[in-house]
């Protein structure tokens, strides 16, 4: 079976839309396609914010990976956050999620960044296992958000 990882394209934002619906779904998190629609067309029109693919199986779309730029004083300047990352259960245990993850990892190299963050819910401990077997260290901190709007 055939798979590849690229860059999301304008035309292809119906796909990225329905992937987007059953994440959020599948994380019990509501889904406005109007706003995930203007969102992810930001990020195509600017790459400074950051970049989305679509992983395909036999050209049919199976997943997705947002990576969004960020800056800090602690990482040295820019980090990226692995905003969003996505497998139809199918395409589970099939190598995409690394191919996934190696992207996000080598976006970061070409443009310079030093760290790449993400969060993932502690309900999840075998992607949390997932993801410290790619190399990602937990940190002894607290995740807090802010409504501001």
């Amino acid at each position: 079976m055939p798979v590849s990882v690229d860059s999301l394209r304008a035309q292809e934002e119906a796909a990225f839309l329905d992937l987007t619906r059953a994440f959020y779904a599948h994380e019990g998190f509501a889904f406005d396609p109007q706003a995930s629609g203007r969102m992810v067309r930001h990020l195509l029109a600017n790459p400074q914010v950051g970049a989305v693919w679509l992983a395909r199986r036999d050209g049919r779309a199976v997943g997705y990976l947002v990576v969004t730029r960020c800056y800090s004083l602690e990482f040295g300047g820019p980090f990226a956050l692995l905003d969003e990352i996505f497998l139809l259960p199918e395409a589970r245990g099939t190598g995409l999620g690394k191919r996934l993850l190696d992207t996000a990892a080598g976006y970061c190299r070409e443009q310079g960044i030093g760290y790449l963050r993400l969060e993932v819910q502690k309900r999840h401990a075998r992607t949390v296992e997932i993801y410290r077997a790619y190399g990602f260290r937990a940190e002894d901190r607290h995740l807090m958000s802010l409504p501001v709007r």
